[in-house]
């Protein structure tokens, strides 16, 4: 199956599957299984453990991303974390300050008169975010690993593996990957190969798994985004049109929605 033709399909999956909560990060993904990666956070979810709507939507640590109140998330993340010792809030945890330190990054500025003191600032922001998100983020492999129950080994050996990408570190991740496919978790090694294979560079070897991930019985949604990103590195313009118009129906990301605009302007010279 070519890559728009398996686009379609997936488009078709998405618009009739079911919402699954994200427990974390309180996002909610569409999926036609009981298990899935959240299209926000990238935690491996299932519907039996998906949690009930905040009473105020603001409530949830997406949306005090979305409203850039990083700060409030963090807290958030720090309170769930002290009632269940859950591993994947402090790998979230992680993830709100690498975006913390990333919106620190976004607002520095060279059009400003003086001597732009305040850049200097946003860098040291932004440095200190990220080093903080490295630590959150090594603390949550190394408490997956504590956990020693056979019927939580793939959950946390995903999480393991996602917070290794997310470090970038290589090598890790290329270690937990193994031990996934040993698990027999099609859905599971086909995304975390899609992620490692993206972060080598290999975008051929992405694109194929984000392919398998797009079948109905191993249906990843975000599949379609890393499917964008792929055919925009193999100058395949058309498709990652087609691909990433699709995404956004149902992943609305900042990831998602700066590749849109990438994608959607790429080759344009502003005047």
């Amino acid at each position: 199956m070519d890559a728009r033709m398996a686009i379609r399909s997936a488009s078709k999956y998405a618009s009739t599957g079911m919402l699954i909560t994200c427990p974390y990060c309180g996002s909610d993904t569409v999926s036609t299984m009981d298990h899935c990666v959240c299209s926000w956070c990238e935690a491996l979810i299932h519907a039996k453990m998906s949690a009930p709507k905040p009473q105020q939507p603001k409530d949830s640590v997406r949306s005090l991303c979305d409203a850039k109140a990083y700060d409030k998330a963090v807290a958030l993340c720090d309170a769930m974390y002290s009632n269940s010792k859950s591993p994947w809030l402090t790998y979230l945890k992680g993830i709100v300050l690498l975006s913390a330190s990333n919106n620190e990054t976004s607002l520095i500025s060279y059009d400003k008169p003086g001597f732009m003191e305040e850049n200097a600032e946003h860098r040291r922001n932004a440095s200190k975010l990220y080093a903080d998100a490295r630590l959150a983020l090594y603390k949550s492999v190394s408490d997956a690993g504590k956990i020693s129950a056979d019927s939580q080994a793939l959950d946390t050996t995903f999480l393991q593996f996602m917070a290794s990408a997310k470090l970038k570190d290589v090598t890790a991740a290329k270690h937990y990957l193994n031990d996934l496919s040993s698990m027999k978790s099609k859905m599971s090694t086909d995304y975390a190969k899609m992620v490692l294979f993206r972060d080598v560079g290999q975008y051929e070897k992405s694109l194929d798994h984000a392919t398998y991930l797009m079948e109905k019985s191993n249906f990843s949604v975000c599949s379609l985004y890393y499917a964008s990103l792929a055919l925009l590195k193999l100058k395949k313009l058309s498709d990652a049109k087609f691909a990433i118009n699709e995404a956004i129906k149902y992943i609305s990301t900042p990831s998602a929605i700066a590749l849109h605009s990438e994608i959607e302007n790429f080759g344009k010279i502003e005047d």
